[in-house]
């Protein structure tokens, strides 16, 4: 089958061969008949090129006739070799039938001779049984001698193959030998015919040659006079032109070389820091790898020394429980005594409460005041500044849409936007409902009510969870002084002092701080996603605030608990309202330090935009106009001069033009045998 598919394909290769050279045969004669056409066309090609036309077409007809020659010596080959295979599957066939025959029916023979063995056995007369094998004897000659035959002819058909063989390698050489004569007499002819065909070519090309040059000759003439005064005023143009280039080329090398060295310095720095840094990692990796060979070692160690040390703690916690039933006693009797000191100390508590808030109030009265003048002095100045920054945008408009030619385009009206817009009540500390705090008695009930809202709060018990979670994790927020003096108070004391004392650090002076305060540390508080600055829905901040009211129900994970009263300094600490809708927010000095961090900031945001108003890039524009407009200015100075030399030099010329019409007119010159006007 594998021959049957390779004869199939290099039949069809021969077919694909044969039809190129069928379409290589058209072609030429298409060309042949087209050449009338092209005669017609010789005038506009030009010699040369028609003669290269014809040298093709010519040597394409001897390469295609000595190609023939070529390729029939191997047509021919191809078809020899083609009837050979045909024959020799012919015989492969024949042969294959044969030893499929002959398989078959030395298979049945020896089938026949099988089963007469086993008759054999039951034959008991020796003559019968000679008789029986001398049979099977010839049987068994019958099967061989159809193998010899069959052997013999398989034989001769190798003997026959190699005959063929041979003749095949005579008829190659005798089919080679005619090829290479072939291929001789197409190199000779092909040669030869090369050399007529570049001979006539070059006699084309020298008479086309000497015509184009006595044209060229004349028309070159007639482009080098042209070409010397496009020369001229183009060396004219040029020199202008690289003098202006060479400024500008040199001022763009100036600016280049500077950021190329700023450049190369920044890089270098960054390579020496990354290089100190891997060095340091490097030191820090082993160091930690030694560092824990080293706590693997002392652990093994210490967890040999630690079973005996469990067996003399127990021993230890005997003697200690001794300790403990005297210990109590003591406890019992400084109990007594710490009680008598705390009743003291509580008195002296509030004394000083009371003095604290009073000076609270002048302090919130004194504030007010100063605010107040401060945002006068402020206005005042931030007018002028605004004054002038319109001065300075003006000016930039001019220089942008008159001198330059540029379109202005003016600044964003927020850079105007004044910093204290908000009123007195903005950076305040003490007030959340506005300027009407002039009298103290008034100043004072209001505080009186506010902590009185708060203290009906921490004794609701369903903030006492909430209460109990800002005790365990907030406690940091009081200092040494109020830790030690709640530690000396009774147990049953001490919560409440210390949430008091921790809702007065926080600046919780209201029931709104406090429902704020108690909202924060809810699990689905939306503190957080506000002191980043995200939008919350205002159907979420209502619900929050009515579940701020309630109590909350599911308290924040402990370890968020510090996250949560940070988010709630930053959103309630700076502004005088809260999202629930009510007017209270935290007073006390961490809402003093936000307010005053904040109207700093704004502060500096504001002198950053007035220094601003105008762009680095437009200071470059300012200077480069500078520049060119006193050069611009030398120029019109240096040409006013000239303008006045120009004036005195025609005044010049009209006096002498006087004078000497004057002198033409003078009847003097009528005496004189030659006068002047024969002369000029």
């Amino acid at each position: 089958m594998d021959e049957l598919q390779a004869q199939s394909e290099r039949e069809a290769r021969i077919l694909a061969r044969r039809k190129r050279i069928q379409e290589r045969l058209a072609a030429l004669r298409e060309g042949d008949h087209g050449g009338g056409k092209e005669g017609e066309k010789k005038e506009e090609i030009g010699k040369g090129k028609q003669q290269i036309i014809e040298s093709k077409r010519r040597l394409m007809r001897v390469k295609y006739r000595t190609d023939q020659d070529v390729t029939s010596v191997r047509a021919a080959g191809d078809d020899r070799e083609n009837q050979h295979r045909i024959a020799e599957e012919q015989t492969r066939q024949d042969l294959r039938a044969k030893l499929l025959a002959e398989a078959e029916q030395s298979a049945r023979q020896n089938a026949a001779v099988a089963m007469r063995w086993a008759d054999l056995f039951s034959i008991e007369v020796p003559q019968d049984l000679y008789t029986e094998i001398e049979a099977q004897r010839q049987a068994c000659e019958r099967i061989i001698s159809s193998k010899d035959a069959l052997i013999s002819e398989v034989r001769g058909e190798l003997k026959k193959k190699d005959d063929e063989f041979v003749k095949t390698l005579k008829r190659q050489a005798e089919d080679i030998d005619t090829l290479l004569q072939y291929m001789s007499r197409q190199f000779v002819e092909m040669q030869n015919a090369f050399k007529e065909e570049l001979d006539e070519i070059e006699n084309a090309f020298l008479q086309e040659r000497s015509d184009l040059l006595e044209s060229n000759r004349r028309e070159m003439q007639e482009l080098f006079d042209r070409r010397s005064r496009l020369e001229q005023d183009f060396m004219d143009r040029y020199l202008a032109a690289v003098e202006s280039y060479q400024q500008q080329l040199e001022g763009h090398r100036q600016m280049d070389a500077e950021e190329y060295h700023i450049l190369k310095i920044k890089l270098e720095t960054d390579i020496q820091n990354l290089e100190q840094h891997l060095e340091a990692m490097r030191a820090t990796y082993q160091l930690n790898t030694e560092k824990l060979e080293y706590n693997y070692r002392v652990l093994k160690e210490r967890e040999k020394e630690n079973s005996s040390t469990i067996e003399s703690q127990k021993k230890k916690l005997s003697r200690q429980r001794d300790i403990l039933s005297s210990l109590k006693q003591r406890y019992a009797e400084t109990d007594r005594r710490y009680r008598d000191e705390n009743m003291r100390l509580t008195d002296e508590y509030k004394r000083i409460t009371e003095q604290f808030k009073d000076l609270q109030s002048k302090f919130r009265h004194f504030e007010l005041v100063d605010t107040k003048k401060y945002k006068e002095v402020w206005g005042m100045k931030e007018s002028e500044v605004a004054a002038l920054v319109r001065q300075l945008l003006q000016a930039d408009k001019v220089l942008h849409e008159q001198q330059l030619g540029w379109e202005w385009r003016p600044p964003d009206d927020a850079v105007f936007t004044p910093v204290h817009s908000s009123g007195p009540g903005g950076s305040g500390g003490a007030g959340g409902g506005g300027e009407g705090g002039d009298e103290e008695q008034d100043e004072d009930a209001a505080a009186r009510a506010r902590e009185q809202e708060v203290a009906e709060r921490l004794r609701d018990g369903r903030n006492w969870g909430a209460l109990g979670l800002l005790c365990d994790e907030a406690g940091f927020l009081l200092d040494a002084k109020a830790k030690h003096m709640i530690e000396r108070l009774p147990k049953d004391e001490q919560g409440l002092v210390k949430a008091e004392g921790i809702l007065r650090a926080l600046g919780i002076s209201d029931g709104a701080s406090f429902d704020s305060l108690m909202d924060a540390l809810s699990a689905d508080s939306t503190v957080e996603m506000r002191a980043k600055g995200m939008g919350v829905p205002a159907a979420r901040i209502t619900a929050d605030g009515e579940k701020g009211e309630r109590g909350p129900a599911v308290l924040v994970h402990p370890d968020d608990a510090v996250r949560r009263l940070k988010a709630f300094v930053e959103v309630y600490g700076t502004g005088p309202s809260r999202p629930g809708g009510g007017g209270g927010a935290i007073s006390g000095p961490l809402r003093v330090q936000g307010l005053l961090r904040r109207a700093a900031e704004r502060e500096q945001e504001f002198w950053a935009r007035m220094t601003h108003v105008i762009s680095d890039k437009g200071v470059r524009v300012w200077r480069a106009l500078e520049k060119q407009l006193e050069k611009y200015l030398g120029l019109l100075q240096e040409r006013s001069g000239s303008l006045r030399d120009v004036e005195s030099l025609q005044h010049q010329n009209n006096e002498l033009r006087a004078l000497l019409n004057q002198y033409l007119s003078s009847r003097i010159n009528e005496e004189l045998q030659i006068p002047p006007t024969q002369v000029i």
